[in-house]
C-alpha cells in the first residue's frame, strides 16, 4: 500500500431523513489499526457508517481524508463534488451495491471488491462461508447473504475499510478484520455486541443510542 492513510472525524454531526443522528463524533482511523465501535441501536450504526463513507451530507464538523497527496475535508468537498469524494479510497460494506442474484457468491464478491474470483472464494472460506462459494446469490439466505458485503469490503484494495459486522462477531470474521488492518488498512468495524480477543493496538468505542461516541 503506497503510504499511510487516515480518516479523521472532528465534532462530526449528521442526520439522515427518518434515521438516527450522530452528534459531535470524534474518531480517528489510521493505516494498520483496527477500531471497533459497538452500538446497540441499528439506525445509529448505519448513520455513522454512511456519514463516514460520505454517502450522505454532513450537518457540521470535519471529516478529513489524508493520504500521500495531502488532506481533503470531505465534509466540505461532498457539497462541491460528490463524484470526487466517491473516488476517494474508502469502501463501506453498507453502501456497496447489491450483487446480481444470478451470480455465484464468489463472483459477486469478486465483482464488488475488484478482485479475482479465486481471491473472493478464499476470503469467503476464511470468513467461515466456504460452503456458499458456488451458491447463487439469489439462493442464499441469512448469514450467507449478509456476509457478502463484509467479504467484499475486507477484500477491497481501498485503504480505508468501514464494515458492519452486525450478527457476524465470530472468531473468523474478527480475525479477517484484524488481518485487513495488518495489511495496512485503516479499518472500522461496527457491531451490535462486544467482540472478544481483539489484537493488541485495536481500539474500542461505544456509540450511544443518542448518537454520541464514548
Amino acid at each position: 500500500m503506497p503510504g499511510p492513510v487516515s480518516l479523521v472525524a472532528t465534532a462530526l454531526n449528521g442526520e439522515l431523513p427518518g434515521a438516527a443522528a450522530v452528534r459531535d463524533v470524534d474518531l480517528e482511523l489510521v493505516s494498520g489499526r483496527l477500531t471497533v465501535v459497538t452500538a446497540a441501536e441499528e439506525r445509529t450504526r448505519r448513520t455513522l457508517l454512511r456519514l463516514l463513507s460520505s454517502a450522505c451530507s454532513l450537518t457540521s464538523g470535519q471529516l478529513v481524508y489524508r493520504d500521500r497527496h495531502g488532506a481533503t475535508d470531505l465534509a466540505q468537498a461532498c457539497a462541491r463534488d460528490v463524484a470526487a469524494v466517491r473516488h476517494r479510497g474508502i469502501v463501506c460494506s453498507l453502501t456497496l451495491r447489491a450483487p446480481h442474484p444470478a451470480l455465484s457468491c464468489a463472483h459477486a464478491v469478486a465483482e464488488l471488491a475488484h478482485r479475482t474470483v479465486d481471491e473472493a472464494a478464499t476470503e469467503l472460506a476464511a470468513l467461515g462461508h466456504g460452503h456458499a462459494v458456488d451458491a447463487r446469490v439469489g439462493d442464499t439466505r441469512g448469514s450467507d447473504r449478509s456476509v457478502l458485503p463484509i467479504a467484499a469490503a475486507l477484500l477491497h484494495p481501498a485503504p480505508v475499510v468501514l464494515v458492519d459486522l452486525t450478527n457476524h462477531t465470530t472468531a473468523e470474521v474478527r480475525d479477517r478484520a484484524s488481518a485487513r488492518a495488518r495489511r495496512g488498512g485503516a479499518v472500522l468495524a461496527v457491531t451490535d455486541s462486544l467482540i472478544d480477543g481483539l489484537p493488541a493496538g485495536a481500539r474500542t468505542r461505544l456509540l450511544t443510542a443518542e448518537g454520541r461516541l464514548l
